[in-house]
C-alpha cells in the first residue's frame, strides 16, 4: 500500500473512529447533567452497530455478490488481507464494545482512542521513514504511536469529568505501544485497546 493511500486509509479510520469515544463521552456528560443513565444507552447503541458491522463482515466473506459490492465501495480502504477477513473496522467495534463493558467509562475512551490515534501515528510514520526491525514494524511507527497516544492521552486527562491521572494514562500509553510493536497473532485493533484499558485499570489509582 503507498503512502498516499494509506494516509487516506488511516485518515477515514481517525474520522470514523474517532466518533466512538466522543460520542461516548457526550453520552457520559448529559448523564452527569441529567442523572438519566445514558451511558446504558450508549453500550446498548455500540452492540448493536458492533452486532451489524459484524453480520455485514461475515456476510461479505460468505457470499460473493456481497464482496463485489463491498470491495467496490471500500476497496481503496482495504489492506490485502481484509479483502478475505474481518475488516479492522469490525476488530475496532468488537474491541471498542469490549472497553465500555468492563473498564472504567473514562479508561474506556483513552484506550479506544489509543487505537484510533495511535495506529495512524504509527502507520504513516513507519512507512515514511520507518525501517521495519519485527514482524514488518519499525522503531520509529512505535515512538510515533507512543506520542500519539500520549497526546489524545493527554486530552482525555483533561476533559471535564475524566478522573483519569496522567500517570495511569501514560502507562496505557507504553502499553499501547508496546502492543502495536509485538508480533501478536492478533489485530491491533483488538490488542491496543484491550492491554492498555487493562493496564490503565490496574493502575487507576496509582
Amino acid at each position: 500500500m503507498t503512502l498516499a493511500r494509506e494516509i487516506r486509509r488511516k485518515s477515514f479510520h481517525v474520522l470514523a473512529g474517532m466518533t466512538i469515544p466522543v460520542l461516548y463521552y457526550l453520552f457520559l456528560a448529559w448523564q452527569h447533567i441529567s442523572g438519566k443513565p445514558y451511558t446504558y444507552l450508549a453500550k446498548w447503541i455500540l452492540a448493536a452497530a458492533t452486532a451489524a458491522i459484524l453480520a455485514v463482515d461475515l456476510i461479505r466473506l460468505r457470499h460473493q455478490f456481497f464482496k463485489i459490492i463491498f470491495i467496490d465501495f471500500f476497496g481503496p480502504l482495504l489492506r490485502r488481507h481484509e479483502i478475505s477477513a474481518l475488516t479492522g473496522a469490525t476488530y475496532l467495534m468488537l474491541s471498542s464494545t469490549i472497553c465500555v463493558l468492563i473498564y472504567r467509562s473514562d479508561v474506556a475512551i483513552a484506550a479506544i482512542a489509543f487505537m484510533v490515534i495511535g495506529d495512524a501515528f504509527a502507520a504513516i510514520a513507519g512507512r515514511s521513514f520507518g525501517k521495519p526491525v519485527l514482524y514488518g514494524k519499525s522503531l520509529e511507527g512505535t515512538m510515533a504511536c507512543l506520542a500519539g497516544c500520549l497526546l489524545i492521552g493527554s486530552a482525555v486527562v483533561a476533559v471535564p469529568g475524566s478522573g483519569l491521572r496522567l500517570l495511569p494514562m501514560a502507562l496505557g500509553a507504553v502499553a499501547a505501544s508496546a502492543a502495536e510493536l509485538a508480533p501478536l497473532q492478533l489485530d491491533d485493533n483488538i490488542t491496543i485497546p484491550i492491554l492498555s484499558g487493562l493496564v490503565m485499570n490496574l493502575a487507576y489509582n496509582i
